[in-house]
């Protein structure tokens, strides 16, 4: 059997923190002017929007128009206890999904599509969640997130995106995705 993925706690945990942030601050915007910046961390690299603040902090970068805003990209990297190989995608599969769901349930929210897609050439399980952005009141609306999960050897990297669910899931998700390498 594959080895539990334990990231899923920690980023749920850190949805939540943002969550009530948010909440209390408001949003921001996710406009950008000029061209994508390129941003790296330790062994991966992505695009994000230009005008868009960079954060680091532990095993995650981050991106976002401003501090408080809705809109975010980051990847953060975790170790594996066990080296992954593409033959160990179906269980990897099952597990993730039933951590998805999990994640989405102690937000308060769902998940709404489970995939599998490509991301820099390796087959990924993909997640779109919907999660209240105050779980004390459900009035404020909802965030929309597409959480990716890439496994090489033995590292896992998350790709996070989220955005204000009443709007349409944005470009920078897809830019994100499609920008994304490890390196």
């Amino acid at each position: 059997m594959y080895p539990r993925l334990r990231s899923l706690i920690a980023a749920g945990a850190c949805a939540l923190a943002v969550a009530a942030t948010l909440a209390a601050c408001g949003g921001g915007s996710s406009e950008s002017t000029g061209p994508p910046q390129v941003i790296r961390g330790l062994g991966f690299r992505f695009s994000a929007p230009g005008a868009w603040h960079v954060k680091r902090q532990g095993n995650e970068v981050s991106a976002a128009p401003k501090p408080t805003a809705a809109e975010l990209v980051s990847v953060s990297r975790f170790p594996l206890l066990k080296p992954y190989t593409p033959a160990l995608f179906a269980a990897a599969t099952k597990e993730l999904d039933r951590s998805a769901t999990e994640l989405s349930s102690r937000l308060g929210g769902s998940v709404k599509e489970k995939a599998t897609t490509t991301v820099a050439g390796e087959r990924v399980r993909q997640y779109l969640l919907s999660y209240p952005q105050n779980d004390k009141d459900p009035g404020q609306g909802n965030f929309g997130s597409r959480l990716t999960y890439v496994l090489r050897g033995k590292t896992e990297f998350e790709l996070f995106c989220r955005w204000d669910e009443k709007d349409a899931e944005p470009d920078y998700c897809a830019q994100l995705t499609r920008s994304f390498r490890p390196t």
